[in-house]
C-alpha cells in the first residue's frame, strides 16, 4: 500500500508521533500504527481526514499523482455521491458491476452496495477503480471538480 510509506514520512517530517496523529484522527495509536505499517487498510474516511489535516490530495497519498495539493472544493466525503460517481464511470465505459468487482478484488453484491451508497467503498478498492479508469480519487470523492488526475 503506497500510502503507508507516505503517511509515515509526512508525519515524521512534521515531528509528530503516532499517538499525536492517532488523536487527530480520533483513533487509538495501535490502530493508527496498523495503518501506517500496512498491517491494516485505513478506511477512506480516515485517509481523507489525514489528507485534510496536511492539505494533501487523495490522489497524491494513494500514489496516483505527483501533485500534493489540488483545489479542494469539499473536504467531506459523501458515500451516496461516491456511489453515483462510481456508477457514472462504470456505465460510461459499458462495464458490468460483476466485471468491476473482479477488477477491484471484491464480489458483485459488495460493489453494488458501493454504487447505491449503502456502504463507502474501501480504500484499496477505490484505488484500483481509479487506476483502472485513470480517474481522480479526489473527483470520485467529490473533493474536486476535475476528474482528470493531475
Amino acid at each position: 500500500m503506497y500510502y503507508t510509506k507516505l503517511m509515515k514520512n509526512i508525519r515524521t517530517d512534521k515531528d509528530m508521533t503516532q499517538k499525536e496523529m492517532a488523536n487527530i484522527l480520533n483513533t487509538k495509536r495501535t490502530t493508527y500504527s496498523g495503518w501506517e505499517n500496512g498491517i491494516d487498510s485505513i478506511p477512506l474516511l480516515k485517509l481523507n481526514e489525514f489528507c485534510n489535516y496536511f492539505n494533501l490530495s487523495l490522489d497524491y497519498i494513494c500514489g496516483l499523482s505527483k501533485t500534493k495539493n489540488t483545489k479542494i472544493i469539499k473536504k467531506e466525503i459523501d458515500k451516496i455521491n461516491v456511489g453515483n460517481r462510481l456508477k457514472e464511470i462504470r456505465l460510461a465505459n459499458n462495464d458490468t458491476q460483476e466485471y468491476i468487482a473482479t477488477i477491484i478484488g471484491t464480489i458483485q453484491t459488495n460493489y453494488s452496495k458501493y454504487e447505491r451508497g449503502e456502504t463507502l467503498i474501501l480504500t484499496s478498492y477505490i484505488i484500483e477503480f481509479a487506476k483502472h479508469y485513470n480517474i481522480s480519487i479526489d473527483w470520485l470523492c467529490g473533493k474536486t471538480k476535475d476528474s482528470e488526475i493531475k
